[in-house]
């Protein structure tokens, strides 16, 4: 279906600092008001002033959020932007660039002129964003909206701006081919949609799951949720704490949690790494907790700024000595928002950690999304109310159950004591040093992880496509979008493969995996990392090999067109 969809790709080059992110942000919502699809992603260094940077921005008639390598489009706001991307040009773009030039690709108008017509040539960047728009289709009015809402605490550069928009659009007016970029608007179908980034998507599912205290240090991609919650705090009754470390922030969790509030940190890989004494913490005394974990890549401080899928096995192991834990990936920017808020009730419901992995395409990544739909969102919290506890006896926080889960109440409930302790311990709580109570404990907590592999945490992943005798694509994360866009295209072309994606990625749905496997031809993992951390987990969990590890290491996305040539190659092979 993908492939007769009519889209614009938009990017917006120069340094940072001059407004690129701005621009791509404003256009989605011009496109989301005018009843078009959007999704946008950015390129940057890690530096706050200069370099070259893009954020790109695909608007459509319908949801394409695959990443593409070329732009119909390109808004360059310096020399070496026009130099560098001028190769990644789709057929019949253009360059609209600070100057008018004699490049066949140019537009007949130069952004840093007009600019410079209106009083201030720091609007270029907005002339750009007003041809755009003019070019898409979109009324002026709505584009001098956006803008004046964007800068209403400066009057002067309202207005300043509001002028850059006239002028992007009376040049546009006034260039013959302005006709070839316009896209049908349907200005009914705006309702009921939203234009997020992933990282609101995943901080509304947080307040969605019930969210009450967040602690965390900041670290990017994962920064943007903590400036989030903290923003949103006051209106939601969220506790939102920075700490010093983040060795603080989990051990801050921990305490929140024992006491009875849903609890989560956000962090990336680096300070994730410091988090793994509190992270056994959790285990030990069997507090549920959130960690959502912002990947880019590493090690160390890697590429701060770009994307990687390569924590998967950090949040496998991270602690030391056994103890259950659930790991998931929203696989994009709306999913963030539904596998957040099943976290909290996850963790609460088995009193483990719930990790949820993410990266930074994900995160800092835009779209134009449906509504969320919170009716069948978990509600229900799994404490003991008081009037259990008065009921009971004897409260025992850690009693042995069947199924490893053991009844949670908060201190202070009722008159029943509650009790914890981070050394091994007995029921209720106290330290131990008896080794059969020690065996008994670290029995229960295996028998819990046990029951996590048999319960039903999250639907089955579909398997898109007919899978008898066919290449069957396994992935994780943010590349679901982009693989299923590329799918789409080599159908069209009549090469067909199935497409199983994983949001649970522990415990792993492994009868359903090794039934899958049998039916495939072949198997061909995708991923953004360096050695195939899911086929490395399907081969250990599963025991199946995969035929072919599709993988990018550069922090840089995978596009559609790169998996076009590379699936194309292993799924006729």
């Amino acid at each position: 279906m993908f492939p007769n969809q009519r889209n614009l790709c938009v990017r917006f080059a120069g340094a940072a600092g001059q407004g690129l992110q701005t621009a791509a942000d404003l256009l989605g919502k011009a496109a989301l008001r005018s009843g078009l699809y959007a999704y946008s992603y950015t390129d940057a260094g890690s530096r706050i002033r200069g370099g070259l940077n893009f954020s790109q921005i695909r608007v459509s008639t319908a949801a394409l959020m695959g990443v593409v390598d070329k732009c119909d489009l390109l808004i360059a706001l310096s020399k070496e932007a026009g130099e560098k991307f001028e190769d990644d040009l789709a057929e019949n773009g253009a360059i609209i660039g600070l100057e008018q030039t004699d490049h066949p690709r140019s537009v007949p108008f130069g952004l840093e002129q007009l600019a410079r017509e209106t009083g201030s040539p720091k609007v270029a960047v907005t002339v750009g964003l007003a041809s755009v728009c003019a070019l898409l289709g979109i009324e002026q009015d709505l584009i001098d909206d956006l803008v004046s809402t964007r800068f209403s605490a400066t009057p002067k550069l309202t207005e300043t701006n509001k002028k850059a928009v006239s002028a992007g659009y009376q040049a546009v007016r006034e260039w013959a081919h302005q006709q070839r970029y316009q896209l049908p608007l349907a200005l009914e179908s705006a309702v009921d949609r939203l234009w997020l980034t992933g990282h609101e998507a995943i901080s509304l599912g947080a307040v969605a799951g019930g969210v009450k205290f967040v602690a965390a240090y900041p670290m990017s991609p994962a920064t943007s949720n903590l400036t989030d919650l903290a923003a949103w705090a006051q209106d939601f009754g969220i506790v939102v704490e920075q700490a010093e470390d983040e060795v603080a922030a989990i051990n801050m969790v921990a305490g929140a949690s024992y006491a009875g509030a849903r609890a989560m940190t956000t962090t990336s890989g680096g300070g994730f790494c410091l988090m793994t004494e509190g992270i056994s913490l959790l285990g030990m005394i069997e507090a549920p907790a959130v960690v959502v974990l912002g990947q880019r890549p590493g090690p160390s401080t890697g590429l701060p700024t770009r994307t990687a899928q390569g924590d998967l096995h950090l949040v496998l192991h991270a602690g030391h000595g056994f103890f259950p834990r659930v790991v998931l990936a929203p696989r994009d920017v709306a999913d963030g928002f539904e596998i957040t808020a099943q976290a909290f009730d996850i963790a609460e419901r088995f009193q483990v950690p719930v990790f949820v992995l993410t990266d930074q395409l994900l995160q800092d990544s835009q779209a134009v999304v449906a509504s969320f739909n919170v009716a069948n969102l978990p509600h229900q919290r799994h404490l003991l109310s008081r009037d259990q506890l008065n009921a009971m006896e004897h409260y025992q926080r850690f009693a042995q159950t069947d199924s490893g889960v053991s009844p949670l109440a908060a201190p202070g409930s009722s008159e029943q004591v509650v009790v914890v302790d981070s050394d091994e311990h007995d029921e209720d709580g106290h330290l131990i040093e008896s080794a059969q109570i020690a065996k008994r404990m670290a029995e229960k907590r295996l028998r819990k992880a046990q029951h996590l592999q048999q319960a039903k945490l999250l639907p089955e992943p579909n398997i898109e496509g007919d899978l008898e005798g066919r290449t069957l694509i396994v992935s994780w994360g943010s590349t679901y979008q982009t693989i299923a866009e590329a799918r789409a295209i080599l159908r069209q072309k009549g090469q067909e493969f199935a497409h199983l994606h994983l949001r649970q990625l522990w415990p792993l749905p492994e009868e359903l995996l090794r039934r899958t496997f049998d039916q495939s031809a072949s198997l061909v993992v995708v991923e953004a990392n360096l050695n195939g951390e899911l086929a490395t987990l399907l081969r250990q969990a599963c025991l199946v090999q995969a035929d072919h590890v599709l993988t990018r290491v550069d922090g840089r996305p995978m596009n559609v067109q790169e998996l076009v040539d590379r699936l194309a190659g292993v799924v006729l092979s």
